[in-house]
């Protein structure tokens, strides 16, 4: 395929730098040369300020070329705030976000960490569709989408018509996750920071690996994201979704692992019997809790509710179910709920050390008994351990 390369810079409100923005990729040229509402100038690589430009290239495969700083963010995709915020140290370059980041941020640790999350401007709803007149008018130096959510000419090509810079990510590994984390770490201009965030992330996969490696069992377990009339939905345990990783890092089976990836399909009571978990995780992303699969009927003979090992999964500064810059604690309290007799770690004092580390705050006792959900997990058996 023919390679291109195309030099644009914007016209902007106020008397702020030119930003020049290189893009490989045939597309790419016939978008932005067509489309884009911008003029084209003269190449302004002498005006930039870095010493060496920025270049990343997103999980499209296209390189983006920037010779300035980047000082404003706009992204629809829901972790990406929280993981800038944490490479950052700061939510300042966070300009647009996902209206379903706020209502995720209301009332969390986050959000006592950096209450500006609140106020954010929405720049897409949950569906991920781009309000590109509103990131028109925020004028930011790139934009952050999904490329696997949807269809080019709905997700990523208004933006880039209007003349910004998208940066395409695709969902569902622990690979996808640290690509994240070195191209966010790029955009930021410190990649030192996202090389020691995966650092982090390395030490605990290489610690529970070697912990399941000497383990003589494998508790049965499963992930459930919803109830409904239909049952449960399962279809994130599958084995293509992030939960599938940190359940069997540590020495776990997935009874789920078999299903159809899904949000929204149900699985039925008869299968969950038929599975009979040891261990249960419910979604820091949905309402479905410990005391809802307790209070089932049909559940009660599941040895994870006679047992009591259903576990509400963490929610800090995001979600811990799906992948973030807070993962490596996710392993290590996932390893702490399935061998809670062998595999010992003091995780308030990760999590203190942790979050000094990401986001330069010393947290509370208290907020750290709001992000392991105690009250949640009050009746979940064991869960006394964490306890202040």
């Amino acid at each position: 395929m023919l390679a291109a390369h195309h030099t644009r810079s914007r016209p902007r409100r106020s008397p702020r730098r030119i930003l020049r923005i290189a893009t490989t990729g045939l597309a790419a040229v016939l978008v932005l040369g067509a489309c884009s509402s911008r003029a084209p100038v003269e190449d302004q690589a002498a005006t930039g300020t870095l010493d060496e430009p920025i270049v990343v290239t997103d999980q499209r495969g296209k390189t983006h070329t920037f010779t300035e700083p980047i000082d404003s963010i706009v992204t629809t995709v829901i972790p990406a705030p929280s993981m800038i915020t944490a490479l950052d140290q700061s939510y300042d370059r966070v300009k647009g976000v996902n209206q379903s980041t706020i209502t995720r941020d209301k009332d969390s640790t986050f959000a006592d960490m950096f209450p500006q999350a609140l106020d954010n401007t929405v720049v897409a709803g949950p569906d991920f569709v781009p309000n590109v007149e509103t990131i028109i008018e925020l004028d930011p130096d790139v934009v952050i989408q999904w490329a696997d959510q949807g269809d080019y000419e709905t997700f990523i090509g208004p933006i880039e018509a209007a003349g910004y810079p998208v940066i395409g990510l695709q969902y569902g590994t622990q690979e996808d996750l640290e690509t994240w984390v070195t191209m966010f770490s790029q955009l930021l201009g410190k990649p030192e920071r996202g090389a020691q965030l995966l650092d982090r992330m390395h030490a605990t996969i290489d610690e529970l690996r070697g912990f399941a490696a000497a383990r003589t069992t494998s508790p049965r377990t499963i992930f459930l994201r919803t109830a409904g009339d239909g049952g449960y939905n399962a279809g994130m345990s599958s084995s293509d979704a992030y939960m599938h990783n940190w359940m069997t890092l540590p020495g776990a089976t997935n009874v789920a692992a078999d299903v159809e990836y899904s949000t929204q399909s149900a699985l039925n009571v008869e299968q969950l019997l038929e599975w009979n978990p040891e261990v249960i995780f419910t979604s820091s992303m949905t309402a479905l809790t410990p005391a809802d699969v307790y209070a089932d009927p049909a559940l009660a003979g599941l040895d994870a509710v006679k047992n009591k090992r259903v576990y509400a999964v963490p929610s800090g500064g995001f979600w811990w179910d799906p992948p973030s810059a807070e993962s490596h604690l996710m392993m290590k309290w996932a390893a702490a709920m399935l061998h809670p007799d062998t595999y010992t770690v003091d995780l308030r004092a990760e999590i203190t050390e942790h979050y000094e580390f990401l986001y330069g705050t010393t947290v509370t006792d208290e907020q750290i008994d709001d992000l392991l959900r105690f009250d949640a997990n009050s009746d979940s058996a064991g869960y006394g351990v964490l306890a202040r």
